[in-house]
């Protein structure tokens, strides 16, 4: 009679057995050769990556950062324009208003200086009229009178037309 392992040896199908010992001795060959380098190379990528990771963060916190001062520095130089550009307007209001005054003040000095002018011209001109009329008041009284007049009664009756002359202008 077999014995029971004989009977199980024979019947057992060697080719199954070799196959699962195949893929077992070829499990532990990857495993130890090819498992353990491809998990060290992941592992390594891994930590390449979480490091490019950890540097793109501090460059984008970094960026976050210098975009801030520049809109603070931006910011600034907007206020400081503002303030510069109405410093620059009140001084130029207040050139303007300097010039205005100055052109009033000359044009006030110059229309004295016009006034002046017109009084000192029409005072000679009343003078060159006095003179004319005492010269031909003298040249019809001496005509009148056929005769000479002394330059005393000449001087005397000149200053009497020029007091009426003047009496009459004035009014």
């Amino acid at each position: 009679m077999e014995t029971f392992w004989g009977t199980i040896v024979k019947n057992l199908n060697w080719t199954f057995i070799l196959t699962v010992l195949n893929f077992g001795l070829l499990v532990w060959i990857l495993k130890r050769l090819l498992y353990r380098r491809t998990l060290e190379w992941i592992e390594r990528r891994r930590a390449l990556e979480e490091e490019r990771l950890r540097r793109a963060r501090k460059l984008e916190e970094e960026a976050d950062e210098l975009l801030r001062r520049r809109r603070e520095e931006l910011s600034e130089a907007n206020r400081m324009a503002r303030e510069i550009l109405s410093r620059a307007e009140a001084e130029a209001q207040r050139i303007l208003k300097e010039a205005r005054e100055e052109a009033r003040r000359q044009a006030q000095v110059i229309l004295e200086e016009a006034r002046a002018e017109a009084q000192r011209e029409r005072e000679e001109i009343l003078a060159e009229l006095k003179r004319q009329y005492a010269d031909l008041v003298v040249l019809a009284a001496s005509k009148v009178l056929a005769r000479e007049v002394r330059r005393e009664d000449h001087e005397a009756l000149l200053s009497r037309m020029i007091q009426g002359i003047e009496r009459r202008l004035l009014q």
